[in-house]
């Protein structure tokens, strides 16, 4: 984690009988507690920074929901911090506002996150806001109607807007059996008209401590924060996990879509299946998809905007998620350029395949790399999501070793990425042209 986080004394069962044991890597500063309940947290401390940042991670997402449900992850997260058992109201708002911090929550597929980045001398009140939003929110109708309208307004403007159309389409292109291919903002109908008994259920359902993750990061003290976790997360009763969805994906053959809507230049996503976030080979996605698109030295930025000018933008990532991740080519140009694009695409892949990289281009994807993993690393904010987000997927390890692992990966590395998960058969096109 760096060098700036201080060394952790283990916490002892005196002080906090919940806790049934400790894991994570007390040398980097990181301490990982597990507490009888099921609950897991997180406290990275850093007494040279003058804030913080206390987040909470939990396994609830838009996979988890059935098409009655869709979209109710995203609905319950808008209602958290419209009253709570000690917090009525707007009153956590207005208190994180008071001590001039910065309150938000975020949904995906996979989880929802809500978070207060706050001065170090707000992080217990912090603690006990989030501890409260989350075990004993109380859903007051009154707040349902009116949030039900607001969400209804975000699932309008996002029907309208192009690059959220792309990406559905997208999710729905590449994932055909995984419960990936849930929409996160889901269905108007189901907002409309579900009940509150319904969104309590679901809430029931999912926010069990066993699906939660607490991360305290920043300038904080430590005793004080143990002390009151277990207080209060600690003292959310245990109760059992819902079965797990199925988020793995077959391989299967590879779709060309054309869409057409309110767009004045044409946008592509193109990609394909790759490996889960549980798996040795997450070591290398990023490598291969920098090698490929990542910045102006990449072979697609070269040949598709350089060379052949068929792009006006051109870049490629991958997404870690569990069950299979997605390496993905994100374009936009004109569109009688379409079809050259893509086969100019299958070709630079093919040539990474067939004729292998540089030892130039490994090493400047390496440290491209490391400069955006360490920029990553600078605010609590970040810190703390890194490490919820990894906790989350089951991989904690992948913190500590990722820059030490992805240094061992040579050429045959990246040329064996693609040859194991590449196929122009798997590949999915999903393009959004101007109307015709």
């Amino acid at each position: 984690m760096g060098a700036k986080f201080k060394l952790k004394n283990k916490i002892t069962l005196s002080l906090i009988t919940a806790v049934l044991f400790i894991i994570g890597c007390a040398s980097k500063g990181v301490e990982t507690v597990k507490y009888e309940n099921g609950l897991t947290s997180i406290l990275i401390n850093d007494k040279n920074s003058l804030v913080a940042s206390v987040a909470v991670f939990v396994r609830a997402g838009s996979v988890d929901e059935n098409p009655l449900q869709a979209g109710l992850s995203h609905f319950v997260e808008h209602l958290m911090f419209k009253g709570s058992k000690n917090y009525p109201g707007d009153l956590m708002t207005r208190n994180v506002e008071n001590m001039g911090g910065y309150i938000n929550a975020m949904t995906s597929k996979e989880f929802t996150m809500y978070h207060i980045d706050i001065q170090q001398d707000g992080v217990e009140e912090s603690v006990k806001m989030l501890a409260d939003a989350v075990c004993n929110p109380l859903f007051p109708q009154s707040e349902i109607d009116m949030e039900r309208k607001v969400v209804i307004e975000e699932i309008q403007r996002h029907l309208d807007t192009p690059n959220s159309v792309l990406w559905g389409k997208f999710y729905e292109t590449l994932y055909m059996e995984s419960a990936l291919k849930n929409s996160v903002i889901g269905s108007a109908q189901v907002i409309t008209n579900v009940s509150r008994d319904e969104i309590c259920d679901y809430y029931k359902t999912h926010y069990v401590p066993a699906k939660m993750i607490v991360v305290v990061s920043g300038n904080f003290d430590e005793l004080k924060i143990k002390k009151l976790l277990n207080e209060t997360f600690g003292k959310f009763a245990k109760q059992s996990i819902p079965i797990e969805p199925m988020l793995t994906e077959k391989t299967h053959k590879g779709k060309d879509i054309v869409e057409y809507g309110k767009v004045a230049v044409g946008h592509m996503l193109t990609g394909f299946l790759g490996p889960d976030v549980n798996v040795d080979d997450i070591y290398v996605t990023a490598l291969a998809a920098s090698v490929l698109g990542g910045g102006k030295s990449s072979r697609l930025y070269k040949a598709l905007y350089d060379d052949k000018h068929l792009v006006y933008s051109i870049g490629s990532s991958y997404l870690m998620t569990k069950g299979a991740g997605v390496m993905y080519i994100s374009s936009i140009f004109d569109p009688k350029n379409l079809v050259a694009i893509k086969d100019e695409i299958k070709k630079q892949i093919e040539d990474i395949i067939n004729n292998g990289i540089s030892e130039e281009e490994l090493s400047r994807a390496k440290l491209a790399i490391k400069t955006s993993w360490t920029f990553s690393h600078e605010r609590p904010c970040d810190i703390a999501e890194i490490n919820g987000f990894w906790q989350l997927m089951g991989n904690s390890k992948f913190i500590d070793g990722y820059i030490s692992e992805m240094e061992k990966m040579t050429v045959e590395d990246v040329i064996n990425f693609f040859k194991k998960y590449y196929s122009s058969a798997t590949v999915s096109n999903v393009a959004l042209l101007p109307k015709k």
